[in-house]
């Protein structure tokens, strides 16, 4: 079969400007979760509190950023896409600043669950600006953009907050996000379009009601599903059915708070699959490697995070380059080549060991790094292209729940059987979770393959 696509339309400078805020928007976002991780040691000694309590101050940030995400497609046609992602990144800022200013561990965890709700709405809804703005021939290149500014952010972050940290206190942290939250909204109130404001249906109440229980009971109970204890595993089955519930409910109401049944379109669903699957390897990944470098390649702490960059540059820099292939090629082919890149990279990877050359297995991740930069973004923007604008919302929140749920879902087994095998020893440990890395590739190349044949049949049915 021929592809049908034609040379995708120039992207207007001001769709240009409005997209670089919402990067910036991003960009906030994931700093502040990737710099406050550091801080939890200075929280903890200047709070007076255990280390096992601060480390909600990192939890309830991805709770709420969770709990967020099913409401926003109703917030985006009640209110305009674009004026909820001004409120989000103002919520952001106030947040922020109430953070800095905590003056004990139960008021600053109780702030970071608001300010992880406030990034939650401003992913899905930035995303559904973007995609109202451009329209689905030029989604790639836009979101290939943002994905390479918010990406920048694990890299720069950790930097700038360890010298900062290493001058003052760890409010510094949060007040870092005002400076860049201030220019972002300032640039906002020029540039961002603000969306049309609908009457939405009535709110499903029951449907909201389970999925703000069962999804950030899920997505925790997995992410410490390898902590000692049944308590995260009742918390799993507990989420899990809660989810179960909301999915049977809202197949049957006539408006429910997110419009499930967009997976049963084939580009939609195969995408979901893909970010699904993707999601659990990637994440399964980011907690594997730095112990493989530590436990099986003999590297230190310091060492392991510094030989880990590389890949993750290569991940920012091709999935801007992933974005202008997407609206060349379609998501479908773009997140298929880079998913059989990833797990290409990803079988040697069992097989080193202390004695494999460092120069060997930098090589290998970096392509890995490309693969990764080359999947995750053209499955999401093709699940984007495949809907109207009246669905963008529903499906920016899909999209970014099942990114989660399955980084959660792969993070927990990886490290499960890692530490099933460790037993053994670390070639043993580490082989057995590298095998269920490489199912997990084997997997997203089926479903990316899938992605492609429907992405191609949807354009011919479009072109006939």
């Amino acid at each position: 079969m021929t592809d049908l696509r034609t040379a995708p339309p120039p992207i207007p400078r001001t769709v240009w400007i409005a997209s670089g805020v919402m990067a910036l928007g991003g960009f906030l976002g994931n700093m502040d979760a990737s710099i406050v991780a550091l801080g939890l040691e200075s929280m903890r000694d200047s709070l007076g509190v255990e280390l096992v309590a601060i480390q909600w101050v990192a939890t309830a940030y991805l709770l709420g950023l969770s709990a967020a995400l099913p409401l926003t497609p109703w917030l985006g046609h009640r209110f305009g896409a674009g004026r909820l992602w001004l409120g989000a990144l103002a919520a952001f800022l106030l947040t922020s600043v109430a953070c800095a200013l905590a003056p004990d561990a139960v008021t600053l965890i109780g702030f970071r669950a608001v300010q992880g709700m406030a990034a939650g709405v401003m992913v899905t809804a930035g995303q559904t600006v973007i995609g109202l703005a451009v329209g689905p021939e030029r989604l790639g290149r836009t979101m290939g953009t943002l994905a390479l500014v918010v990406g920048l952010a694990p890299v720069v972050g950790p930097s700038v907050g360890g010298f900062l940290l290493a001058h003052f206190s760890w409010p510094v942290l949060f007040w870092l996000n005002v400076p860049i939250g201030l220019l972002a909204f300032g640039l906002a109130l020029r540039y961002v379009p603000r969306g049309d404001r609908q009457q939405p249906p009535p709110v499903d109440w029951r449907g909201l009601a389970l999925v703000s229980l069962g999804l950030p009971l899920l997505v925790y109970a997995l992410t410490e599903l390898g902590a000692p204890g049944p308590l995260r595993v009742v918390l799993a089955a507990v989420g899990a059915a809660a989810m179960g519930v909301f999915t049977w409910w809202s197949l049957r109401t006539p408006h429910p708070v997110l419009r499930l049944r967009l997976a049963a379109r084939p580009v939609m669903g195969s995408a979901l699959v893909s970010v699904l699957l993707g999601g659990a390897g990637m994440f399964g990944a980011v907690l594997l490697l730095p112990l493989w470098f530590q436990l099986r390649l003999g590297a230190g702490t310091a060492e392991s995070g510094v030989l880990l960059a590389p890949m993750g540059l290569a991940t920012t820099v091709f999935v801007f380059f992933a974005g202008r292939l997407t609206d060349r090629h379609g998501g479908g082919t773009v997140a298929l080549a880079g998913s059989l890149v990833v797990l290409a990279s990803t079988v040697p990877l069992p097989w080193f060991g202390p004695e494999t050359p460092m120069w060997l297995v930098q090589a290998v991740l970096l392509v890995r790094g490309a693969g990764l930069g080359l999947s995750i973004m053209p499955a999401s923007t093709a699940a984007y292209a495949s809907v109207g604008a009246a669905e963008l919302g529903h499906a920016t929140a899909l999209v970014n729940i099942v990114l989660r749920v399955g980084g959660a879902l792969g993070g927990a087994v990886c490290v499960i059987v890692l530490s099933a095998g460790l037993g053994a020893g670390p070639a043993t440990g580490f082989g057995w979770a590298f095998a269920v890395l490489v199912a997990l590739c084997v997997l997203g190349s089926a479903a990316t393959a899938w992605l492609r044949r429907a992405d191609r049949s949807s354009t011919v049915d479009a072109k006939a």
